[in-house]
């Protein structure tokens, strides 16, 4: 036991005293490799450019005519002429353009000032005067196809129909578009709201049948 704790001083003197020096020799010795290194590595290191193991050829084809004629440019537009003024009066009539005869064409516009007044708000209400029977269409006959559709029709304040469109559709496209044409064959007497006549869409209902 004595032996051991001796010998366990001793490596502590040992390591107190040559600590400080080991590392000092280590330092030095780290500086001298560092400055042996720069001296004997080289200072520059010199970057080649990338070279490429094939060699790239390049191919010029001539154009097509066809190609060429399209490749070019436009020509440049001529600049006008600058007007130069007349000597006189005859240059100036014997160079004047005849007039032209302009036929101005006016697009009559719907009458707006007429109002369109609802059904149930007029005082006096459109009467049929003519409801005309539509044309059965021959296919929609020959399928024995039947319906009914309701039309509502725009009477004018004259009493012919304006305008007309399905209401309620028969389910049939022809059968419609003969109850359409029949309402605008239709005749009725003017609406009038206050003693005026104006403009009012009634229903008008067409059944297509087939009789035996």
């Amino acid at each position: 036991m004595a032996m051991t704790i001796s010998s366990n001083i001793a490596s502590l003197e040992w390591e107190d005293r040559y600590y400080g020096r080991a590392i000092r020799v280590a330092t030095a010795a780290a500086l001298v490799l560092s400055t042996l290194a720069f001296l004997v590595l080289p200072r520059e290191f010199t970057v080649e450019a990338y070279k490429l193991r094939r060699s790239v050829e390049t191919i010029m084809e001539a154009l097509p005519p066809e190609l060429e004629e399209i490749a070019k440019p436009p020509e440049a537009v001529k600049p006008a002429t600058v007007p130069v003024a007349a000597a006189s009066e005859a240059e100036v009539e014997a160079t004047t353009i005849e007039a032209t005869n302009v036929v101005e064409v006016v697009r009559r516009t719907d009458e707006t000032d007429i109002p369109v007044v609802p059904f149930w708000k007029v005082e006096v209400k459109p009467q049929p005067i003519n409801i005309p029977v539509p044309t059965y269409p021959e296919m929609a006959r020959a399928a024995g196809i039947e319906g009914q559709a309701v039309v509502e029709a725009l009477v004018d304040v004259d009493g012919s129909v304006a305008d007309a469109r399905i209401l309620k559709p028969s389910g049939n496209a022809s059968l419609d578009q003969a109850a359409v044409d029949a309402a605008m064959r239709s005749r009725f007497s003017p609406a009038k709201q206050r003693d005026k006549a104006v403009r009012v869409w009634v229903s008008v209902p067409f059944r297509f049948t087939l009789h035996d």
